[in-house]
């Protein structure tokens, strides 16, 4: 199953998404992390570099914490101003046959490597805070799925309150809030997934039921 997160508004918890999702599946499912932004924040969570000179899309992995995690590479760049949507979905969808779950992280706009993803996906997540402009940005995000003909499961990040908008077809909200916590930025400090980080500093870790809930919205 592809699965690819999105959302056009930086800021929003997109790559914290990515991140902690697949460390999440990857233990019960063979998981794969593929890092689609040129900015390589999903590789830097996981403790690697963006790779500085240029390779063909999934040819470099690396297994962490057990995900295999499809660094960042300065050739993304190239394709997301150059590439051909059609040859980057066929490949994404290559690279997916290899897992159980292949989580996608892309750039934070609608250009041609987010469509690529958007396109082979089996399952599309778009994270959301209760702030102006990354409501406006579901809404733009809506209609471009409609045009593509896909659906996005849609959850409040960042926050206690559940944030809906009404009159979208395209995007269903969930019930899921993922609140505010201080070791999303004390794991991205060490390079690790936040759940990672949780499981070996504290006691009771809570963080895991919050992805536990998406990940079974993305299973059913």
């Amino acid at each position: 199953m592809i699965v690819t997160v999105i959302n056009q508004k930086g800021g929003v918890g997109k790559t914290t998404t990515s991140v902690n999702l697949s460390y999440y599946l990857s233990k019960e499912k063979k998981t794969g992390l593929l890092d689609l932004d040129p900015e390589g924040g999903a590789t830097i969570s996981y403790g690697m570099k963006r790779e500085l000179k240029e390779l063909p899309l999934g040819e470099k992995s690396v297994n962490i914490f057990n995900v295999e995690v499809f660094p960042a590479h300065i050739g993304l760049l190239k394709l997301e101003l150059n590439g051909d949507v059609e040859e980057i979905s066929n490949k994404i969808k290559e690279i997916g046959k290899q897992f159980d779950f292949l989580v996608i992280d892309t750039p934070p706009n609608l250009g041609t490597l987010a469509i690529s993803a958007m396109l082979v996906a089996d399952r599309i997540v778009s994270p959301v805070t209760p702030q102006p402009l990354a409501l406006e940005a579901i809404k733009n995000l809506d209609s471009r799925l409609k045009s593509i003909g896909k659906n996005a499961y849609s959850f409040t990040n960042f926050s206690k309150k559940v944030v809906k908008l009404d009159n979208l077809s395209s995007v269903k909200f969930t019930e899921i809030t993922i609140p505010p916590s201080r070791l999303f930025i004390e794991a991205s400090r060490l390079g690790v997934p936040a759940l990672r980080y949780e499981e070996v500093r504290i006691k009771k870790p809570k963080l895991a039921n919050y992805y536990q809930q998406l990940a079974k919205v993305i299973s059913e």
